[in-house]
């Protein structure tokens, strides 16, 4: 949902490899060519509002969702458009340059800006993206549509800016020169609540209600539909199930909350002139694509009663847009991964199982003991680096919707320490195993319970760590002369470190 207009192979890898499980909803960075020669003139052009009043067309654009990761939600941007400009407003602006930006993206402390394009570099960073773009021209009075073009541009002035000169190469003769006027000031981006959809709706919604009109639903009213905002994410993560997961992963039971359409699209937050929005209450998101269903049943209702369409005119702009197909980068889904980890967990303890009945084979029974230790060894690994992920998110991170989430039983960095006592820690182990089974159960509860939406991969991931946990206690239990498990420094250790984490993964500190 961000502007984007040339991307660095880094930014890529990153999005893609390193924090792929972390990257929601944001965009990518803007490089362009600083001009200081052209700043009196654009200023006087944007800021002359005599004579343009009844010319000033207000539009909501929304880009499609693209191939790229970071893409996958689509855009949206105004347009505004008078006899003498031409202009592409959005709030996606920002740098990856920016310092510290992996420190603050993990976090949730990331900054976005404005800024206003010439609709041709606007049109051709899309296009590039084969991200197709609609355009609804809005039914706004001359009045209407100057607030909002003033207070766009007042955002702009509040701190400055920089203009940037993009050559764009013409088919027809020389290049054609665009602009870019990159704001100077930031917001903090979330992506749930204060996003570039939500930022440009909620200007229009305030230019309505300055002049005495509201925005209605009544079509939305009538039909009754919900969603959650996990359903909404999930309605553009098909092609990409890897991202699809990790996204289930972090995001807690906040988002599986049940919103009607018609209370998401009322709900607004309150537009003050400037930089800054005054939350009214925490709505449900704008994704854009939703931002574009729902306007399209939207209705302006004046002082005296009277409807009329928010939307008097759709047009798509790159009608020559030919989109090739998406298709999964990797074959293996999370779910035909998950089924073969709960295969292959069942296949090595039935062996492991089978050998230890037959306790003449010493060497058969070393090979499954072998075979065993280093699949448990893989599961832990698994659970502790997720939940290292997830404990960061949940103790610390201010992304949205990721304070509270249960997954934390079951992935939890304590059982890191689990391959420790399954060397030196005869209780230790057998802790573990306790614990792991309890998390597993009560994973699969959530699910079943309504608690949390957990995919299908996780609940078979935590169906193969309990069996796991089973054969630990199982094999405990045959195993004579081990020490009581409440003796064993591993089983207080483990406990408190699990303890703790949880209590982190809970801001109780």
């Amino acid at each position: 949902m961000t502007l984007s207009l040339q991307h660095t192979s880094a930014f890529r890898h990153f999005l893609k490899y390193a924090l792929f499980a972390l990257l929601i909803m944001l965009g990518g960075t803007c490089h362009a060519q600083e001009s200081t020669e052209k700043d009196t003139e654009i200023h006087q052009g944007l800021s002359d509002t005599e004579n343009v009043e009844e010319t000033t067309e207000i539009s909501l654009l929304t880009c499609a969702p693209g191939h790229e990761i970071h893409r996958l939600y689509g855009h949206s941007a105004l347009r505004i458009r008078t006899q003498e400009s031409d202009w592409a407003v959005n709030f996606g602006w920002f740098s990856f340059n920016t310092p510290n930006f992996v420190m603050k993206f993990i976090l949730g402390l990331t900054d976005y800006s404005a800024a206003w394009q010439t609709m041709g570099i606007f049109l051709n960073d899309f296009c590039r993206e084969e991200m197709g773009v609609t355009e609804q021209c809005l039914d706004l009075t001359p009045a209407e549509s100057r607030k909002i073009r003033e207070a766009l541009w007042k955002v702009m002035e509040e701190d400055g800016y920089k203009t940037y000169d993009i050559p764009i190469r013409s088919s027809y003769g020389p290049n054609l020169q665009e602009q870019i006027l990159g704001a100077q000031w930031t917001y903090r981006y979330n992506f749930l609540y204060d996003n570039c959809t939500t930022r440009v709706v909620d200007a229009i919604r305030w230019a309505l209600q300055s002049e005495g009109e509201d925005l209605i639903f009544p079509n939305l009213k009538n039909s009754g539909q919900t969603v959650t905002q996990r359903q909404m994410i999930h309605d553009f993560t098909g092609q990409s199930p890897w991202y699809e997961l990790g996204q289930d992963l972090m995001l807690g039971p906040e988002t599986d909350e049940v919103h009607s359409l018609y209370n998401m699209a009322s709900t607004w937050q309150n537009w003050i002139e400037g930089k800054k929005r005054q939350p009214k209450d925490e709505a449900p998101n704008f994704l854009p694509m939703y931002a574009l269903q729902i306007f399209e049943n939207a209705y302006i209702r004046d002082a005296e009663g009277h409807m009329r369409p928010l939307v008097k005119e759709t047009t798509n702009l790159t009608p020559f847009l030919q989109r090739k197909a998406d298709h999964p980068v990797i074959p293996l889904t999370p779910t035909m991964a998950g089924w073969l980890v709960l295969a292959l967990t069942a296949l090595v303890s039935f062996g492991e199982w089978k050998a230890r009945k037959n306790s003449s084979d010493a060497r058969l029974q070393r090979a499954w003991r072998i075979w065993g230790n280093a699949l448990d060894i893989t599961l832990w690994t698994v659970m502790g680096c997720t939940g290292v992920i997830l404990t960061i998110l949940t103790g610390w991170s201010a992304h949205p919707a990721v304070d509270t989430n249960w997954l934390t039983w079951l992935f939890c960095p304590a059982f890191l320490l689990a391959i420790i006592w399954r060397c030196c820690s005869q209780g230790g182990d057998r802790t573990v195993a306790c614990v792991t089974l309890a998390a597993a159960t009560f994973t699969v509860i959530c699910r079943f319970c309504g608690l949390q939406w957990i995919p299908a991969a996780v609940l078979l991931f935590a169906v193969a760590t309990a069996i796991r946990a089973a054969m630990a206690l199982a094999r405990n239990v045959q195993t004579t002369g081990a020490r009581p498990a409440w003796k064993s420094w591993g089983t207080w250790c483990f406990i408190l470190v699990y303890a703790v984490l949880q209590l982190i993964s809970l801001r109780v500190f």
